[in-house]
């Protein structure tokens, strides 16, 4: 089954392992996601961050239907084993950052609806797909 996820964390496949993969690639759900290569992460640590955050939509395979508006740090440090046992130190920003704060999350035992500021900002997929056509097509008319 195709979920078109950009990560996914061992606890949400009922794992007891601190570990997760950051998967980022277009698809429905996430249609601006940057393409890149799956990266395993093992034991994972975040180092250091950005002081700025940024607020923007995230969903989650656990929570299917909702969405909401979340603050993430826009740039982070991390350190991290590797698939094949070995450290790693490497800094993602942007939406790679906001995808590794989210599965990070889930090894705490945190959803992202536990980070919303304000039960406003949650909204259903439905009415986020409408709000990625609106943007779609201001961009578009914009030219």
């Amino acid at each position: 089954m195709d979920v078109n996820g950009v990560g996914i964390a061992a606890p949400q496949v009922y794992q007891p392992y601190r570990m997760f993969i950051v998967a980022s690639h277009p698809n429905p759900r996430y249609p601006n996601a940057p393409e890149m290569k799956p990266i395993p992460v093992i034991n994972p640590t975040i180092v250091s961050h950005s002081k700025n955050k940024i607020k923007d939509w995230e969903g989650c395979l656990s929570i299917p239907g909702i969405r909401g508006l979340i603050p993430r740090y826009q740039s982070i440090k991390v350190e991290f084993t590797n698939r094949n046992g070995k450290k790693e130190k490497r800094e993602f920003s942007d939406f790679i950052a906001r995808i590794f704060q989210h599965e990070n999350d889930h090894l705490d035992g945190i959803v992202f609806l536990d980070r919303v500021e304000n039960n406003k900002e949650i909204i259903t997929d439905k009415e986020y797909q409408k709000l990625i056509a609106q943007t779609k097509k201001k961009i578009t008319s914009d030219y």
